[in-house]
């Protein structure tokens, strides 16, 4: 084994500098529901042409009359595959899944209920779910104001729906409204949520995201919370990552699972991926088109995988009837669809509006830059395939009764490691000298510490699987990412084999 690691680095470090080599996104596996390969590469690569990636928003007019020429024959494209016929995400809009109310009921009825980061959209529609299970008190905890139009359903008195202005990164101020209210159950939704905001701000991310979420796992063991349940990202399902806010949400997990193992609460988790009521995407898109102005786009062959807020809402009420003690699962909605091409989405708002426009492509930004790792999806049964569970943790997961949600284990971890490094995260941002390039370096090293001794404990025959989709060349070449984008990846589950191998020698 120690040889054949020592060869797969050998070879990794040689064939990240001489290959050129890639691995293919998620559409590479959809070609049958996009228009001519051909065709639209050809008028993409001559929208490229036009405006590189990378350059400026273009206003030249002529370059800016041959994009909206070239928009309107990529349309054309799209139709003549029978796509843009409608929303791309009509089935998405309309899914709907199983609410296990007969077992979340009794954990709500009579129960003041706290809800940090209400006044979001997510938040938001889940105090009015929550009416239905006869609460006695919802606290709405969040640092922006909360707005709440007068509904004649509404089964909650108004002196029962308590806003209370709290930033869960002052944990005095926080501490005050438990103390006040003393919740017995509690949904964290609060966070820095956007992934390209979170690079800007990255001491603000980690501070809300990370240190916030402590603060309330604290609370909830002071003051003796029943039930606490957390809202998380699909991105954490990544095996590592160095983007900001998919780190900090891998961070938080983790703070969870520890908590489950040590508290009397117990604690829930589920996984969210884009949330189409809340679609910083759509609006991106439809403020350019409203405009009329000219829709910049990150890449071509980027694709998204989408839920509705009542989806959300469903995950979180039933993450308290699946919830143990001594244990932490999480929550995704099994069936997501098919991944829908941001560019279709953008074409689609462009042909409805009536309106002739051009698109370019920007190139991604700062936290949308890491691809698809073909090793993140489970082979060998491709038809449960899930963007929100990866293929290590697949092999611990379950469906539930209904079918509609997959409940998975968070993997153990080495806790040591993680207080070691989460304690290097804490003096960093305690001092206001430390950069925010320092404060996301050390982020990133806690990821790839703690991930790499959570992998370590996997079954090597599931690690080298992973390596082996993720690498295998049948599929490389196939759409320019290349094999280097993904060396941190393929550098941790080698790392991670090495490790296993050597705490099974050492045992």
């Amino acid at each position: 084994m120690f040889l054949s690691i020592y060869a797969a680095m050998t070879y990794l470090d040689q064939s990240l500098i001489l290959r050129n080599s890639s691995l293919p996104s998620i559409g590479s596996h959809l070609d049958c529901l996009a228009p001519p390969k051909n065709q639209r590469c050809s008028i993409i690569n001559t929208i490229q042409q036009l405006v590189p990636v990378g350059s400026p928003k273009p206003s030249d007019r002529f370059i800016l009359r041959e994009l909206s020429v070239l928009t309107d024959e990529l349309i054309q494209a799209y139709q003549a595959a029978g796509q843009l016929q409608d929303d791309p995400f009509r089935d998405v809009w309309n899914r709907r899944v199983h609410c296990y109310e007969s077992s979340v009921k009794p954990k709500l009825k009579g129960a003041t209920v706290l809800v940090s980061g209400g006044s979001g959209c997510v938040g938001s529609h889940l105090i009015q779910a929550l009416e239905a299970f006869e609460v006695k008190k919802i606290i709405i905890a969040d640092i922006a104001p909360y707005h709440e139009t007068e509904r004649s359903d509404s089964a909650l008195p108004k002196h029962r729906k308590i806003y209370c202005r709290a930033d869960v990164r002052d944990f005095d101020q926080l501490d005050r409204v438990f103390s006040a209210e003393k919740p017995d159950v509690v949904f964290h939704l609060a966070a820095l949520r956007l992934p390209g905001l979170a690079e800007k701000q990255v001491r603000e991310a980690v501070s809300t995201n990370i240190f916030g979420t402590q603060n309330v796992i604290r609370l909830c063991e002071k003051y003796g919370v029943k039930h606490c349940v957390f809202s998380s990202t699909g991105k954490a399902s990544r095996y590592v990552t160095s983007e900001v806010y998919a780190a900090t949400k891998k961070v938080c997990e983790w703070l969870f699972a520890q908590a489950s193992q040590r508290g009397s609460t117990v604690y829930g988790m589920v996984r969210f991926t884009h949330m189409l009521d809340n679609s910083s995407v759509c609006d991106q898109y439809d403020q350019k088109v409203r405009r009329g102005e000219t829709v910049n786009i990150h890449a071509p062959d980027k694709y998204i995988c989408a839920q509705n807020v009542h989806e959300a809402v469903s995950l979180l009420l039933n993450s308290l009837a699946v919830a143990q003690p001594r244990q932490l699962e999480f929550l995704v909605c099994r069936n997501l669809g098919w991944p829908v091409e941001t560019l279709e989405i953008a074409l689609y708002k462009i042909l409805v509006s009536g309106q002739r426009l051009p698109i370019y492509f920007q190139g991604c930004p700062a936290g949308y830059e890491e691809g698809f790792f073909r090793g993140q999806v489970d082979w060998d049964d491709p038809t449960e395939a899930n963007m929100l569970v990866n293929a290590v943790e697949k092999t611990s997961s379950r469906v539930d009764a209904s079918g509609d949600f997959i409940v998975s284990p968070v993997l153990p971890f080495c806790t040591e490691i993680f207080e070691a490094q989460l304690a290097k995260l804490e003096h960093l941002l305690q001092n206001p000298e430390s950069s925010d390039a320092c404060i996301k370096k050390s982020l990133a090293e806690c990821v790839v510490a703690v991930s790499r001794s959570a992998y370590a404990q996997a079954p090597v025959e599931i690690l080298l699987k992973v390596l082996n989709w993720g690498t295998d060349p049948n599929y490389l070449g196939l759409d320019g990412t290349t094999l280097d984008a993904h060396r941190h990846t393929i550098r941790l589950m080698i790392e991670s084999l090495s490790a296993g191998r050597s705490q099974s020698l050492a045992g």
